[in-house]
């Protein structure tokens, strides 16, 4: 299952549920693969998680460690959000896995979680900025060779980072 996660109204935090698709429509035939873009709380997906062998998560992320675009492969552990009060607008993806098992729920053994570096959004729009819109296809070619033909299990690790000196095309 390809999971895309964000908020479509708040442009750059929406290039989750933009690559999920893209990913999907890559993959097309040749794999059966289920896509579910959303800006719910993971939470409440734990029905749509369950039962999937594989779950792959495709988020925006703000760490301000890497130029916008930087693709980073998210080690599950440290995607935890423990500094926060358990509350269902604030549920990691380790959390709900867990949670979905606690309930007896078959959750996926196979978790891979993308972030793809964004500038944090400071006004409402649709838009993606034209920076990100540039490296959409780059990083869904990226996604989809690490997904479908090369998966390689592994920890926290950036896979394609922009270079900052890069101008928007």
């Amino acid at each position: 299952m390809l999971l895309g996660l964000g908020n479509p109204i708040l442009g750059d935090d929406g290039i989750g549920c933009l690559l999920a698709e893209q990913v999907g429509e890559l993959a097309g035939e040749a794999h059966i693969v289920r896509v579910l873009s959303t800006s719910f709380s993971p939470i409440r997906l734990l029905d749509d998680i369950s039962g999937h062998d594989r779950l792959v998560v495709i988020d925006s992320i703000t760490t301000g460690d890497h130029p916008p675009g930087t693709l980073l492969e998210i080690d599950l552990g440290s995607a935890r959000m423990d500094h926060l009060p358990v509350t269902s607008h604030h549920f990691s993806i380790d959390q709900v896995l867990e949670t979905g098992r606690r309930m007896g729920m078959a959750m996926p053994s196979t978790v891979h979680i993308y972030g793809i570096e964004i500038v944090p959004p400071e006004h409402y729009g649709d838009v993606i900025s034209p920076k990100l819109k540039s490296v959409l296809p780059q990083i869904a070619d990226e996604i989809m060779k690490l997904e479908f033909d090369d998966p390689s299990e592994g920890g926290s690790r950036t896979i394609r980072e922009e270079n900052p000196h890069d101008e928007p095309k």
